[in-house]
């Protein structure tokens, strides 16, 4: 278990050096939500590019379906588990061709999942050296073969909790939240750490429940 930027950035860059499949060096970074996987991908995305890395940092979660679906009262975290990402637009569509040739323009119908509002937004890349993927529940077995190198971003579920209630991106009141991560999202979560043992099948662990 590592625990500094550096540390991460420097275990990136020899995996990156030993890859010799021809296509794109892929990074999934993944953990429970508000673990700070967002936080951590971009510092190392800047740790990289300072080497003179081309990086590519992707977050999964505009991908995510509308709140009727995803949000469902009926075996809410199985659901949720199962649907809360358009997981195989989001790998067909995006991740599969950035991987082969390395560049992409793609114009893709996303989601702002605080107002299940869609906007319209263009990826466009060029000539990458690494793609940072970041998400929950990105350590799926079936989207394994996809990813090159496995970060999980190691927190507590009560530590998570506090720095979800402190961001609040939902708008919601605080009864509210806790209500929706406990019945949905970390009980989501909780069944992927049973189904898919992600901790355990991770390349590296960073330790962020400080």
């Amino acid at each position: 278990m590592i625990s500094t930027i550096d540390k991460l950035a420097e275990q990136v860059k020899v995996a990156h050096h030993m890859h010799r499949d021809p296509q794109l060096f892929t990074v999934a970074i993944s953990g429970i939500d508000a673990s700070g996987k967002g936080y951590i991908t971009q510092q190392l995305q800047e740790q990289l590019e300072k080497s003179g890395y081309r990086v590519a940092n992707i977050n999964i979660d505009p991908w995510q379906t509308p709140i009727p679906v995803r949000l469902k009262q009926e075996n809410p975290a199985e659901n949720l588990y199962n649907n809360i990402f358009r997981w195989e637009d989001f790998f067909r569509q995006l991740i599969l061709p950035l991987k082969i040739h390395k560049n992409i323009r793609l114009d893709a119908e996303l989601i702002r999942t605080d107002a299940d509002r869609y906007y319209s937004y263009t990826y466009e890349y060029n000539d990458l050296d690494i793609l940072l993927l970041e998400g929950i529940l990105l350590f799926k077995e079936e989207y394994f073969k996809y990813y090159d190198l496995k970060i999980w971003i190691d927190c507590s579920f009560e530590t998570g909790l506090q720095r979800a209630l402190r961001r609040n991106v939902e708008k919601l009141d605080e009864p509210r939240l806790i209500h929706d991560y406990d019945t949905f999202y970390y009980a989501a979560q909780r069944l992927h750490l049973e189904k898919d043992l992600p901790i355990l099948r991770a390349d590296i662990i960073f330790d962020n429940d400080k």
